[in-house]
């Protein structure tokens, strides 16, 4: 069972990983051309703000995946 569940938080760990360095990494790139467009007047903010969600977000979904994979790897024939 727990082969399953690993399984399964790898594989929407991974999707959802995916999908945050697609979309949080196009705001990023749209805000930076923004904020070094205008010489650092504009777009600091909002480049910040989309940074400060999209690497600590890699960051936690990366872990999940490595859970997963740790769940679904674990041989429990060797547990007490």
């Amino acid at each position: 069972m727990l082969v399953i569940l690993g399984r399964v938080l790898e594989f929407l760990a991974w999707a959802g990983l995916l999908w945050l360095v697609v979309v949080g990494g196009s705001f990023s790139a749209v805000y930076l051309m923004g904020f070094l467009g205008t010489g650092g007047r504009e777009a600091g903010s909002e480049l910040v703000f989309a940074l400060g969600i999209t690497l600590p977000g890699i960051a936690v979904l990366y872990a999940l995946a490595r859970a997963g994979r740790w769940l679904a790897t674990r041989d429990s024939r060797f547990e007490a």
